[in-house]
């Protein structure tokens, strides 16, 4: 297999099938390895299988594709991943300029920096043990925002239901002085489920890029086009994304949205439409169209963010058939 398929990076889970050398005299010529890819070089390919190791020649290589993380609970595999392993995805969709790990990479807190745009991208993600007693590490979020003149700020995961101060980190962020913000919610859903038949509004075509042009930013929110340098910066990080842009006869920008495709995960971000073309269905085309893309892709399950009294947005994923995975809360030192 001369090229592996984008996203296919290590860290990431993946199902590789490779022709077996030598071959056998009879019986199979092709085996599946599915594990943690722990190196990638010009010849081979390392995975961490449950069993051990395992080193595979690229040329050897037939298919290859990310998978999901592997879910620690029973049900749909959307539904059954852990909270802390759907934030990992979903940062990897909207990460920040600059990042840093408090404790141990991939299981401490991450830190991130974003020039100011969006919590996603300027907040700090608790996903497992920061190495210091909790005071100690809110003391450590704390300087370091303090060193790049930003607010600081962290992304609290809840269960759906708790409260901030069922958690301990956020009863001490509180009881410090920290200000609760709203919540968003975490909807996921399986991709192919969510395929609906939406025909094209009249008088509109769809383009898509790899990366954002001048359109696509002219049909984004208030808020990006405020951010915008910032916007640009973020928005050339994420490796694997779409970017589709609506537009209407004049040539104008009617709606936007971007697709960002990680560890057999797709995440729906910017989804925006223009006042003057709303109530057309325009949201609910570009949505189902960007996830053909990502089935297309191999992306078997989607995630978004939405606030939960944000009713038109709420009303279309759910439509779709999204459901709630869980929330968060940002919370701030101001």
């Amino acid at each position: 297999m001369s090229g592996l398929p984008p996203g296919l990076t290590v860290g990431s889970r993946v199902a590789v099938r490779s022709r077996i050398a030598p071959p056998p005299p009879s019986g199979p010529t092709l085996t599946d390895t599915v594990g943690e890819l722990v190196g990638i070089d010009a010849t081979h390919l390392r995975i961490a299988t449950r069993t051990g190791e395992v080193t595979v020649a690229r040329d050897h290589v037939v298919a290859a594709r990310v998978i999901p993380p592997k879910p620690s609970r029973r049900g749909a595999p959307h539904r059954a991943v852990t909270i802390e392993d759907l934030h990992l995805v979903m940062t990897r969709g909207q990460p920040g300029v600059e990042e840093a790990w408090l404790g141990a990479p991939g299981s401490g807190w991450l830190l991130r920096a974003g020039l100011g745009w969006t919590g996603r991208s300027n907040s700090a993600l608790p996903v497992g043990d920061p190495g210091l007693p909790l005071p100690e590490a809110v003391d450590a979020v704390e300087a370091w925002y303090d060193e790049r003149g930003l607010l600081p700020f962290v992304m609290l995961p809840r269960p759906t239901g708790a409260a901030t101060t069922d958690d301990p980190l956020g009863a001490l962020l509180l009881e410090r002085g920290w200000v609760e913000g709203n919540p968003a919610d975490v909807l996921t859903g399986r991709t192919a489920d969510l395929l609906a038949d939406v025909p094209t509004p009249p008088g509109l075509r769809l383009t898509t890029a790899d990366a954002p042009d001048d359109a696509w930013f002219a049909g984004g929110s208030p808020r990006l086009l405020d951010h915008l340098d910032a916007a640009r910066q973020i928005l050339a990080l994420p490796r694997h994304q779409v970017f589709l842009t609506a537009h209407d006869d004049e040539g104008s920008t009617a709606g936007v949205v971007r697709v960002a495709l990680s560890d057999g995960w797709a995440g729906v971000f910017g989804l925006h439409v223009s006042p003057a073309h709303r109530g057309r269905g325009i949201g609910r085309w570009l949505t189902v169209e960007a996830l053909r893309i990502a089935a297309a892709a191999g992306a078997s399950l989607t995630y978004l963010q939405v606030e939960p009294d944000n009713a038109p947005a709420q009303h279309l994923y759910r439509g779709l058939g999204m459901t709630t995975h869980h929330d968060y809360v940002h919370l701030a030192l101001r």
